[in-house]
């Protein structure tokens, strides 16, 4: 198999059938793998299945042998792989991360060869294999990635308190022996497990200041980790929102740019359009609105279908179209239950930003008020204000 469909079909998130097999064996030969370790360390089961499950771990140990030499040969396949060549490419991705972390992954099945016993032991690390197909676990290291700085700078400041604590923990209990006679803090790398387990609250009680300065320093380094978790926690959970706005954001500009409405918008009008809109998904049959409803926004159809059930027949939209604006328009409950044919994502738009969009796009709000009008048809009051409305746009700003 060439480099590049070897690639695609390795490559986390291909839709293919060939790959989505892939993916179900691969992970559950990982979850296999490691309830086979676990229960290997059962003396009972290891003496009355030990043989079997050997076996059956040698062969998944095997397995990501084979996995990591066509990881090896897939490289050329990545994108931009071909400015590099053959060898380099594949030495480029034996030496990242990913590369050396299959690598560690294979060891088992090298070991299995003379001591499969001792093979078993190591084969927790496939547990990390599901890491390459978490996008949790990637927007995680993105998270960190991003807000290293701050991260580092509150790691830092544990280390002072840690340090500090320790330090002043043996000036000041270093000479007094603990209630079972030992001496605990006789010296700054043993109050450093006291440091930790005070710093953390986690509080075992095995090592307890025994003056008052000591548990005066023990108050001090409690409320100091409560608020050096409270800063990684605070760190982590901005980072964590920031990135979902912006994996939302970048999601609705692509679902804006694929629809015909927005298609003669330009970049910066698109980014405007796509902080205002916000993208649902609908299964097949689901209930977008329902006749009656009050209507608090309108939608634009990125992708499938939904039909209206008008009277005496129904309309099916597709793609680019949308639907909704008239309860926006006329402040009337909604005159149609709409329902998706088939799985579909739309573009919803509040009210309040409707009409602020409406305010800043002249052209946007004529499109909408002329098919509104349409839609009602001719002949009624609602048409003819919305007539009005589409001849006031019309005019020139004075």
């Amino acid at each position: 198999m060439e480099p590049k469909r070897l690639y695609a079909l390795l490559r986390p998130g291909n839709p293919g059938i060939a790959a989505q097999a892939w993916r179900a064996v691969h992970h559950a030969l990982v979850a296999l793998g490691i309830a086979i370790m676990l229960a290997l360390t059962v003396e009972d089961w290891h003496a009355t299945y030990g043989e079997p499950l050997s076996d059956v771990f040698d062969v998944i140990a095997g397995f990501f042998v084979l996995e990591y030499v066509l990881r090896l040969l897939a490289a050329p396949g990545a994108p931009g792989a071909e400015h590099r060549g053959i060898w380099r490419s594949r030495l480029s991705w034996a030496l990242s991360f990913g590369g050396i972390y299959d690598l560690a992954a294979a060891v088992p099945g090298f070991i299995a060869i003379p001591d499969s016993r001792a093979a078993t032991l190591i084969g927790f690390i496939w547990v990390f294999k599901y890491v390459r197909y978490s996008s949790g676990l990637s927007m995680l290291e993105r998270v960190i990635t991003h807000a290293r700085q701050a991260l580092l700078s509150v790691l830092l400041g544990l280390v002072i308190v840690l340090l500090a604590a320790a330090s002043l923990a043996y000036l000041l209990e270093h000479h007094v022996p603990q209630p079972d006679g030992s001496y605990a803090f006789r010296s700054i790398p043993a109050a450093l497990w006291w440091a930790i387990v005070t710093l953390t609250t986690t509080g075992y009680g095995d090592v307890i200041p025994q003056t008052v300065g000591g548990r005066m320093v023990a108050g001090l380094v409690m409320v100091c980790g409560i608020m050096v978790f409270a800063l990684l926690a605070g760190i982590l959970a901005t980072g964590y929102a920031e990135e979902m706005r912006r994996r939302e954001f970048l999601r609705t500009w692509e679902l804006v740019a694929k629809v015909p409405f927005f298609h003669n918008l330009g970049a910066t009008l698109i980014a405007e359009v796509a902080r205002l809109l916000r993208a649902r998904d609908y299964p097949p049959n689901a209930a977008i609105v329902r006749r009656g409803e009050p209507g608090d926004c309108m939608f634009f159809v990125a992708d499938g279908e939904v039909e209206i059930e008008l009277r005496p027949q129904r309309l099916r939209l597709g793609a680019g179209s949308f639907f909704g604006e008239l309860a926006l328009l006329t402040g009337a409950p909604r005159n149609a239950t709409v329902t998706a044919t088939r799985t579909c994502t739309l573009l919803t738009l509040d009210i309040v930003d409707f009409f602020e969009l409406l305010g800043r796009q002249p052209e946007l709000a004529r499109v909408i008020h002329e098919e509104a009008s349409r839609r009602l048809g001719p002949g009624t009051p609602v048409h003819a204000a919305l007539k009005a409305m589409i001849a006031h746009d019309r005019e020139p700003a004075a």
